[in-house]
Order: C-alpha cells, then structure tokens, then sequence
C-alpha cells in the first residue's frame, strides 16, 4: 500500500500509479478465470458469468443475450446414464399429463388461429410420453387424426400413449410434410449445435408458410420469474434461448421467428414466413383461415377450442398493447414536465 510519509508529490503520484496498474493485471487474471468466451449460441464477443446450478456455471451472452450452462463441465458432472425408474417417470407423465391437458392445448388453439395454410398436417416435436394426443382425440376427434406425435427418447411402454399417431424416432424419420405444429418445453435441453439440427430437419418436412409454436423460457423470464428453471441436473436445462439467438439460428434453416407480445416464454417459427408486428398477429387471430376454424370447431368440444385460442392470444397481445400505451403516455408526461 502507498503512503505518503516522506514522499514527494511526484515520486507518490508514480508509485500509485504503478499499484495502480499491478492492482488492475490481477483483477484482470482473476477475472479471465470466471469469464467466458466467445457464446456457444451466437458466437459472439465475451460472456459474463450469470450463476451457478447444481454445481455448473451458467454465462450470460453480452450480444445475444442468451444464457447457458458450462457444457464442458456439465458433461464433467453428469453420470454417463441416468436412472429413468418408475419414480423419474411418474413424475415426468404427471407434468407431461399437466401440460397436454392444459396449457398445451391452448397453444395448439393458438398456432391454428396463427397459421396461414390449411392444417392438413400437423406435428408435436419430441411430444413426450404423448399425451397431447390422448387430450386432443378426447375434445376433437378429427383434429387428432391430423396431428403426429414424434420422440426420440420416449418413456417406458407403461407410460405412453397408445394413439395410432405416436412415433418413436427423430424429425429427420418422418415421413411426408407438415402445416405447423408445436414444441414444448423442448429447446431448452438442447446445446445450439443439436438446436440446428432439429430446426434443420424440420425445415425439410415443413411446407412453406408452416407455422409452430415454441414453448420455452427465455432468459428475461429464468432472471425475473423462475430462476430455478436453468437446473442442469433435475430438469436438464441447459439454455435459455434469447429472440435475438432463436431468429439467428432459425433463419439459417428458413424460418423467420415471430416474438408473441407479452410472452417471454415462448414464440412463433413461421417456414419462409415474413416479419410480423404484434398488430399483424392480432389481425391473424380476429382473421383466421376458415379451413382451420372449420376443423377446430369440428368435435364435441370444438368450440371451446376456438374461443380458448382467441382469448388465450388476445389475453396477451392486449396486455403488452395496453403496457406499451401506459409506457407511451408516462413518458410523455415525464417530457412536458
């Protein structure tokens, strides 16, 4: 430490000075150890450290805004298996169950309010132990003949669908083309180099304007809301995808992502679609395609499915319409002060 018993003004000034800059080295190598870079999402410049999870670093992408887990050390700290007993997949039906006969059929509702082609065919990426099938078959018969339930990693036979459309394997083994569809709390599991993949091969079964909706927390609402969703271990979470990092990766495969106003936890991926404002989807909502109305509304309970799906999108656009108004009106009373 400098002090200045006995110093000149100038040989104090030097040698604060050069604590100064020893002071700075060490908190750059000590830094240099926690920070990381450049993002496993976007590539991008420099990451800094967000928080730690069951014993992995999560970083928090500076440029795309992305968060994500230390892969090299959640592979350190992972057994190379994991026990599936009936325990693991007790709990996981019961949440799947939870889903497929709630908030999933509501975004299903949604996605054919915003879909801009005929759903001839539609597809639930690795839908699980499939029970958005049983769900569907159970409020609209004829909606569930059209809709495809794939999973790569399915459960134990005890605890899947028995529907005729369940299919085991992979996007890239599917056979025909799509319309649209959905993919629940999917992408999250997934590192970017396996994110490509999947949104690539469902480029080449999706028709043009095909359209899904994707359900999975982006990092505004793991920071503000749920901060225990980026758990490696328990759930298997290892990214929060930010828009900015979903539009770069989807593009490279033809989609153009849609942003749902309101939501920071899920988005729409249109195939060769065009970029849309939150009044454009509102307009799709009040606008849908009278094929797609005609088949929700088909079923003994068709109509509840088309009245969930325009008060579960209006419910959200209206919100972040009447948020950005409120923000509107405070800062103009702010600048007339």
């Amino acid at each position: 430490m400098v002090t200045t018993t006995g110093l000149s003004p100038r040989t104090f000034l030097t040698e604060l000075k050069s604590e100064l800059r020893g002071f700075w080295s060490k908190g750059a190598q000590h830094m240099g150890a926690f920070a990381k870079g450049p993002c496993i999402v976007c590539a991008g410049c420099a990451c800094d450290p967000y928080r730690e999870f069951e014993g992995v670093d999560y970083f928090e992408c500076r440029s795309c805004g992305s968060l994500f887990a230390d892969r090299e050390r959640f592979e350190a700290t992972t057994p190379g298996s994991r026990a599936y007993d009936s325990d693991y997949w007790s709990f996981e039906v019961a949440s799947s169950r939870e889903r497929s006969y709630g908030s999933s059929l509501l975004r299903l509702s949604e996605a054919l309010l915003y879909l801009r082609r005929p759903a001839q065919r539609l597809l639930d990426v690795s839908t699980g132990p499939g029970q958005i099938l049983d769900a569907v078959s159970q409020l609209n018969p004829a909606l569930a003949e059209r809709l495809i339930g794939v999973e790569p990693f399915p459960p134990p036979e005890a605890h899947r669908t028995k529907h005729p459309n369940y299919q085991i394997g992979f996007v890239s083994d599917l056979q025909g083309t799509f319309d649209g569809g959905l993919c629940v709390e999917v992408i999250e599991h997934l590192w970017p180099d396996t994110l490509r993949a999947l949104i690539a091969d469902l480029a080449k079964v999706s028709n043009d304007q095909a359209l899904y909706l994707f359900n999975s927390a982006q990092p505004s609402f793991v920071k503000n809301v749920y901060p225990e969703y980026m758990s490696p271990h328990r759930l298997g979470h290892v990214v929060s995808y930010s828009i900015a990092a979903v539009r770069s990766v989807f593009a490279e495969s033809g989609f153009e992502v849609h942003a749902l106003p309101g939501r920071d936890w899920a988005f729409l991926a249109e195939f060769k679609g065009a970029p849309l404002t939150g009044e454009d989807l509102m307009t799709r909502v009040w606008t849908p395609l009278a094929e797609n109305v005609a088949l929700m509304k088909s079923g003994p309970f068709g109509h509840l499915l088309h009245a969930m799906g325009i008060e579960s999108a209006r419910c959200y656009l209206e919100a972040a319409q009447s948020e950005h108004l409120a923000a509107e009106l405070a800062r103009h009373n702010r600048s007339s002060r």
